[in-house]
């Protein structure tokens, strides 16, 4: 295991992309990213595994450095972003500045975004609209063929993640961050970094068989994953539905098996048009302590080994504050391909410190 600070890693990250053809502003807000992935405990959408993969697309030519985001259609309260294949991450920063901006003059601003490429945590950019007294929103169809309808045995959809990020008043704001398949991609390459098996109802082989193997996963022919909800996985299903749609349909980038790349939507709501916001903040604490409040089951343990309710977002920022005190754990086999995709760069990240 590989122990590196966050500081160290941001050195390394913007220096690994800008080798590899990626502008100062490119390079800063990816690594920027990436990074917070890491240190809010989701690895899965982290350096590890993405700086290896984003540089390996640039190089094919699949991420577009420098590509210019158009707007294509546009009025007051929305508008139809092209990102041009650029780097997924500052192609969506740019549909939430866009988003805030409408909301502040009508209320409510919508973005749709096509020939984006992937743009790891939702949050982040979900969050962006908290500083402005804004409720963000925002999902993301991402094609692959990776995950099954429900009572389905092929993969048809992407993992197709949705956000929502709320303020609060004296409380932390509420952040909701997830796939709608059982995991993300990420998680499955992070369980075969560290050599680990999967949960049971995650995963099934390419013959529609139940497996706790992650290599079956990208095997040849290729397994897939289920909606969330175990007995209930229509709803997972469902909601997976919805954000290929949004996502997909509505952008132009493609939906189901056919979907190409990720298509983006968001929504950012003005609370203060609709009502005051202390008003607004107010109510959100209230029904944050209450949930908080909660008598919690005797047997109840969370996946952390937390014995309290806690609210959507708190883990993660509890995870950054021990990330950033002890460091960010990276399997060797991670490690291992950093230096050796960076190396093919001209880049020695060992002598970054």
């Amino acid at each position: 295991m590989v122990v590196i600070s966050a500081d160290r890693l941001m050195k390394i990250s913007v220096a690994a992309f800008k080798a590899a053809g990626c502008s100062e502003y490119e390079a800063n807000r990816v690594s920027e990213l990436l990074v917070l992935a890491n240190l809010r405990g989701h690895d899965s959408h982290g350096a590890g595994i993405y700086i290896p993969r984003y540089i390996q697309r640039i190089r094919k030519g699949d991420f577009k450095v420098g590509a210019k985001v158009d707007i294509v259609n546009e009025n007051p309260v929305m508008a139809l972003l092209n990102g041009n294949n650029g780097l997924g991450q500052v192609i969506a920063t740019r549909g939430m500045e866009i988003a805030i901006e409408k909301a502040k003059n009508f209320g409510i601003g919508a973005v749709s975004i096509f020939n984006c490429n992937h743009i790891g945590r939702l949050a982040d950019y979900a969050s962006m609209a908290l500083k402005n007294d804004m409720i963000g929103f925002i999902v993301g169809n991402v094609g692959g063929k990776a995950v099954t309808p429900h009572g389905g045995r092929k993969g048809v959809f992407g993992t197709n993640p949705l956000c929502y990020a709320i303020p609060a008043g004296k409380e932390k704001p509420i952040i909701i961050d997830f796939a709608t398949s059982v995991f993300a991609g990420g998680k499955i390459s992070m369980a075969i970094a560290r050599n680990e098996s999967l949960p049971n109802g995650v995963l099934i082989d390419s013959d529609g068989r139940p497996t706790t193997d992650p290599s079956k996963y990208f095997g040849n022919p290729r397994g897939a994953m289920l909606p969330f909800g175990d007995l209930v996985g229509y709803k997972g299903y469902g909601l997976c539905l919805m954000v290929d749609i949004l996502g997909g349909a509505l952008s132009g980038q493609g939906c189901g098996s056919q979907a190409r790349g990720n298509g983006v939507f968001i929504m950012v709501i003005d609370i203060a048009k609709f009502r005051p916001i202390e008003e607004f903040k107010s109510d959100v604490d209230r029904v944050i302590l209450e949930c908080k409040n909660t008598p919690v089951l005797s047997d109840y343990v969370g996946l952390h080994g937390e014995r309290e309710v806690l609210i959507p977002g708190e883990l993660e920022r509890r995870a950054e504050e021990k990330n950033r005190r002890e460091g960010i754990y990276f399997p060797e086999s991670l490690w291992t391909n950093i230096v050796k995709t960076t190396e093919e760069v001209g880049l020695d990240i060992r002598k970054i410190k």
